[in-house]
């Protein structure tokens, strides 16, 4: 099981907005996958999204309540995009889907797309390799660090805008199977049949 926390820096989330707070992240496999996000008192939410293929609760924590769904299959895998909006070169070209770069899969993504790693630069004073792959009109860039090449920060720029997701922790952990399990003490909606 990997946990991962991670923070968006762009123009359009401006520090201390709700959009650049950080996320905690937990994948194991494609099967599972949990996704806790920061309180958002404005809006009443409290976001967090639990699968456990082929069930998935998304749930507001704020207000006790969940809504339950089912993966009708065929294939039964959780998704984690780091970008969920693509660019429509990539649609077009599969190969080069932005979709495909997952969280938890950073490095796979850019060495199956036969990228050539380069000394990067020192980020929060970390020494980092880097790989670049350019998609249409889009730069995509990951910066890694240590022996293991954890992910440090995955950066987006199309035309003038800059997003960047920085990592504050990226690690393996023993499996938790409760962190995956049907959330307790709220109201679930359940699918219609």
């Amino acid at each position: 099981m990997l946990k991962l926390e991670v923070r968006l820096q762009s123009q359009d989330a401006p520090t201390g907005s709700f959009a650049a707070l950080p996320k905690v992240m937990y994948r194991s496999g494609t099967r599972y996958c949990r996704v806790e996000e920061a309180p958002d008192p404005q809006n009443n939410i409290h976001g967090l999204l639990i699968t456990n293929e082929p069930d998935a609760w998304v749930v507001n924590l704020a207000t006790s309540t969940a809504r339950h769904f089912v993966d009708k299959g065929p294939t039964f895998n959780c998704r984690l995009p780091i970008f969920s909006d693509e660019d429509a070169v990539s649609a077009k070209d599969p190969s080069l889907r932005i979709l495909a770069l997952e969280f938890g899969g950073e490095l796979a993504y850019f060495k199956s797309k036969g990228v050539t790693p380069k000394p990067g630069p020192v980020l929060q004073t970390k020494q980092t390799t880097a790989y670049e792959l350019q998609v249409g009109p889009t730069t995509l860039r990951l910066f890694t660090y240590g022996p293991q090449e954890y992910p440090l920060a995955v950066t987006r720029l199309r035309g003038d805008t800059l997003e960047t997701i920085w990592y504050s922790g990226y690690g393996p952990l023993p499996f938790d199977g409760k962190l995956f399990a049907k959330p307790e003490n709220v109201k679930i909606e359940e699918p219609k049949p």
